[in-house]
This record gives structure tokens, C-alpha cells and sequence, in this order.
């Protein structure tokens, strides 16, 4: 099989310092200091520990339960929307979110191990409310839907498992002033490093993660649901439930591909043949990875990822792109197909070496121009063992040619991976990542 060479596709080169020192610049003056988000707003005591004790992660059985819950959203989305309407940001008033689904109305997707009460939302899950409430009112919307999948349990198991609650909100300048509110108050507790005005953690006396660090047992600011109460009328979709139970169980189609699929075609050939035990442990490798990075080197990177995520309001966009069973969202920034990567290098590679070095980058940015039909995008590397401030950074503009041959190769690739029977069937991946690849063995490319 002949190798697809990305280098010979690109066409210039050039390093970007006005975009450099303008991202430089807006890191270093970003104000609020921290980034809020609407899952901060429902419990701030948690949101103010979690930042300040990174260190502190949930046990691995709770953690499974959150990746279960991970993979399921992303399976019922895909079953019962489509790509365009799902994970969609939003941001305003300095509050960041990401709806689950959002085509008409907003759509907030729960999982939950315990049996939902039906007749009292409000009360035993208010939090559901008040996510969804938060959501309405940043998009404007009066009105939105709460879907709660309940995994099957002994003491029910002819319950249904799918319960859908219609809510209105009538009165979002209300919600608006509440999430302003508990904004303020968040950013002043962790500049100031006090949270003691801050509301009981809802997890107080619940086996809660930062237990042994905060200060509940003593505080005087009781929890309270005041976006709930703003909810007005909520009832249970039986219609709706009934028409999302009807999609499930049609026909499923195959599950999709994304494009860093094509860009490593081979890893992803052998993660669909063991997916449930590769994903718990790539999932416990990274975070074990991310803890070891230090701290600095983590929020720099973080705060990057915002800047291109959660710019300024129409500079940042997802851009869905579809050749079934092709389907993923491409990051456009400043009107460019953009890619944050960060290489584990001592030093800066010098411009005429990066298309050898990072093949794997440029094929990925290749393919999310030629999917967008961009002939240039931006190529952004964060060195964190570079020790020069000036230096860890650098934007590149990457200008393609014959956009078609390279749209060309990123099909070809997915019909390959459609129609795979062995992985040898497949483009090999960069030679560097054998060494440290699950699936090596099995490859035979060790």
C-alpha cells in the first residue's frame, strides 16, 4: 500500500507572531481569572475545591460510573440526533456550557443508578432543573427538556428506563441575575482563597471527594435551588419518551467514524475490536500522564484550549462535517481549521523539519481543511519542556494544495476502515508510535 504523504500537500508554511503575541497577551490579561462554568454554578463549594486541590480525583468505582455515563450520551445521541445538534457550546456572561443536544429546545441527557420519582423533580434532583434552566437562559430559550436515563436495578427491573421532563421558564432575566451571582461570588472566593461565603456543598455527608479539605461542617450559607424554583411548568413527556424509545430500537446504523480515525486508521481498527477494556484504560493512563505534568504547565495549556474554544463571541465554531460513516466537528478559529497539539520536545523543530516530525499533525489538519473546503489552517504547538517563556509557543499558518486529493485520501481511508478485515489492510501509523502503542503486539508492527 502505497504511504499518503501529507509534506508533498503542503504548500507554505508561516510562522504567525501577531497571533502568537495577541494569544500571549490574552492569557496573560484574561479577566475573570478563572473560566465558569454552568456545571461550577450548581454546586460552587465543589467548583472552588476542585480548582484549588487538583490533586484529589474520585475513586476509579465512581469514575467508571462517570465514563458509563460519558458513553452513553454519546451513543443516545447519536441514535436519537444528529451530529450538527449535539455537544453544542454556549457562553454568556462570562458562564461557559455544553448542551447535550440542541436543535429547537435544549436538551439536558442524566444517567442515574437510583429510581427517578416522578412526581417530584424538584425536588429529589433540582440540580436537573436548575442545569437546564441555566441553559435556556443563555440561549434564550423558555423552554427545554430534562431526558434521564435510569440503569436497571434489582428492585425495579420492569420500570422503563427512559423518563422525559418537559419544563418552561418563564421569567430567564431572573435565572440570568441568579447566574451572575453565583459567578461573582465563585471568582471572589478563589481570588481571594476563601470560600467561606460560599453555599454547603450539596455532597456534604455523602462520601463527597474533598471531604477532608472543606469547610461545610461550619459554614452558615445553607444550599439553596433558587433557578428551580424560577422552573414553571414541568411535566413528564410520555409522547416524547415514547417517540425516542421508537428511534432507539429502529435499525442502529454503524457507528461512526472520526477523523482522527483516519489519521490513525490502525488504532482505530483495533480499539473497535476491544473497546470497552482499551477506553477504561486509556482513560486511566491519561489522567495518571496529566498528573504528572506540573501544575503550571496544565493551566497554561487548559487556558489555550479555552482561548480557541471560548473566544471572543463568532471567533470560535465547531463545524460539522459528514461523509457517513464519517462524522466529527472541526475546531475553526479566526475562520481557520485550527489544531492545538502539545509535543513532548526540549526544543523548538526547526520549520523546514516540522512535516517529517509531526506528519500525524499536519495529516489532521489536512483533513479538517479538506473536509471544510479551507486551503489554509492553523497549527498551534505548546513545547512544555521548552524552558524559554517565548519559545514554548508557536502558531503556524499551513497553506494546502489539491485539497480534493487530500479530501480523496481522508474517504478512501474510511472505506478501508469500513471494509478492513485486518489491520495490515490499513496505512500504517507514524513509525515513533509503535513503541509506545497499546496494540503493537497485535499489529505486528513492534
Amino acid at each position: 500500500m502505497a504511504e499518503f504523504d501529507i509534506a508533498s500537500y503542503v504548500s507554505r508554511i508561516e510562522a504567525n507572531r501577531s497571533v502568537k503575541d495577541a494569544l500571549m497577551q490574552g492569557l496573560k490579561t484574561r479577566r475573570p481569572p478563572y473560566r465558569i462554568s454552568v456545571t461550577d454554578l450548581l454546586n460552587l463549594k465543589q467548583a472552588y475545591f476542585r480548582r484549588k486541590y487538583p490533586e484529589i480525583v474520585p475513586p476509579l468505582e465512581k469514575q467508571q460510573l462517570m465514563w458509563a455515563g460519558t458513553g452513553f450520551h454519546k451513543t443516545f445521541g447519536s441514535a436519537v440526533s444528529s451530529e450538527e445538534y449535539l455537544e453544542q457550546f454556549v457562553e454568556a456572561e462570562g458562564i461557559v456550557g455544553k448542551l447535550d443536544i440542541y436543535a429547537k429546545i435544549p436538551v439536558e441527557v442524566k444517567t442515574t443508578s437510583t429510581p427517578v420519582d416522578t412526581k417530584d423533580l424538584l425536588q429529589y434532583r433540582p440540580t436537573y432543573v436548575e442545569q437546564l434552566g441555566m441553559y435556556c437562559a443563555m440561549v434564550n430559550a423558555h423552554e427545554g427538556e430534562i431526558i434521564i436515563y435510569q440503569r436497571q436495578v434489582e428492585e425495579s427491573p420492569s420500570t422503563s428506563p427512559l423518563i422525559v421532563y418537559h419544563v418552561t421558564f418563564p421569567d430567564l432575566k431572573a435565572i440570568r441575575e441568579e447566574m451572575r451571582r453565583r459567578r461573582d461570588l465563585l471568582v471572589q472566593a478563589l481570588i481571594s482563597n476563601d470560600p467561606g461565603n460560599l453555599p454547603a456543598c450539596l455532597w456534604f455527608g455523602r462520601q463527597c471527594d474533598y471531604a477532608q479539605v472543606c469547610d461545610c461542617a461550619t459554614t452558615s450559607v445553607q444550599a439553596s435551588h433558587e433557578i428551580a424554583k424560577l422552573a414553571g411548568e414541568l411535566y413528564v413527556d410520555s409522547t416524547t419518551c415514547e417517540q425516542l424509545l421508537s428511534k432507539m430500537a429502529g435499525p442502529r446504523p454503524s457507528q461512526p467514524f472520526g477523523i482522527n480515525d483516519i489519521v490513525f486508521p490502525r488504532k482505530a481498527y483495533f480499539k473497535r475490536l476491544r473497546l470497552q477494556e482499551i477506553a477504561l484504560g486509556e482513560e486511566v493512563r491519561e489522567e495518571k500522564e496529566g498528573h504528572l505534568r506540573s501544575m503550571d504547565e496544565r493551566g497554561f495549556l487548559d487556558a489555550l484550549r479555552d482561548s480557541l474554544r471560548y473566544g471572543a463571541p463568532g471567533e470560535a465554531q465547531r463545524i460539522p462535517v459528514q461523509h457517513l460513516p464519517l462524522v466529527d466537528l472541526v475546531q475553526v478559529w479566526q475562520d481557520l481549521p485550527t489544531i492545538l497539539r502539545d509535543p513532548k520536545f526540549s526544543s523548538l523543530v526547526e520549520r523546514e523539519r516540522l512535516t517529517r516530525a509531526f506528519s500525524h499533525y499536519f495529516l489532521r489538519l489536512g483533513f479538517d481543511c479538506a473536509l471544510t473546503e479551507n486551503p489554509k489552517g492553523r497549527l498551534l504547538l505548546y513545547y512544555a519542556r521548552v524552558p524559554k517563556e517565548d519559545a514554548k509557543l508557536m502558531v503556524y499558518d499551513v497553506t494546502f494544495r489539491k485539497l480534493d486529493a487530500i479530501k480523496g485520501e481522508a474517504l478512501h481511508r474510511v472505506e478501508l476502515l469500513e471494509k478492513a478485515g485486518t489491520a495490515l489492510q490499513l496505512p500504517k501509523c507514524p513509525s515513533w508510535l509503535c513503541s509506545y502503542c497499546d496494540y503493537r503486539v497485535e499489529c505486528g508492527e513492534a
